[in-house]
């Protein structure tokens, strides 16, 4: 009965936390349109991917196991899967709190250090999407150049597959940007959204 009272009181502190609250009426606002797009379709994109990934792995597993049969297609269906579930939540995960972080120094800071490091880890953050952009371009350009198609027997463009880079760039982008909005509200983007550690 203790463990189910303590995991139900970090769970409504992660929801009362994460929400966000209507300065005049004091109740949960709705949430925005981009996170709508980020929970919603974003999420439920990744998740389809991530399970066909899945199940074509268990279909060569089985096939290689009981009918001495593989198919080569299989292992580049599975690998570009994954990418493009990868970079279509690099963003969504950091705005749900899942990208690792180390605090123990942060933590031991003053309010006002403890700002001037979310800020400056958000600008660092700026910069790195930034450069994740535009290093991802000219690679996309010269498949589409060139015309280049994947190895098996799938023949998908290469430059397609290949946007899944500067596409999550441009989410891990927002996210930051978010971040570096909300530091600059002096709030502490980069809480977690859930209990951590020893609250587990």
């Amino acid at each position: 009965m203790a463990t189910w009272w303590s995991n139900s009181t970090h769970s409504e502190r992660a929801v009362a936390s994460a929400t966000e609250r209507d300065e005049e009426t004091g109740r949960p606002s709705r949430p925005g349109l981009w996170h709508r797009f980020e929970s919603g379709l974003l999420l439920s994109g990744a998740t389809v991917l991530f399970l066909s990934a899945t199940v074509i792995m268990l279909y060569e597993a089985v096939g290689r196991a009981f009918l001495n049969t593989s198919y080569f297609w299989a292992e580049e269906a599975v690998r570009y899967l994954m990418v493009w579930a990868f970079f279509l939540t690099v963003g969504a995960a950091g705005t749900a709190g899942h990208h690792i972080r180390t605090d123990l120094l942060v933590e031991r800071l003053g309010r006002r250090a403890q700002q001037v490091c979310h800020f400056l880890a958000s600008l660092t953050g700026l910069g790195f999407s930034g450069v994740l952009f535009y290093a991802s371009l000219p690679q996309v350009q010269r498949y589409y150049t060139m015309g280049m198609m994947t190895e098996s027997n799938l023949d998908l463009p290469l430059w397609a597959l290949f946007l899944a880079m500067p596409i999550g760039a441009v989410l891990f982008f927002a996210y930051y940007l978010s971040c570096l909005l909300r530091t600059l509200k002096g709030e502490n983007p980069f809480a977690a959204s859930g209990p951590t550690g020893s609250e587990l």
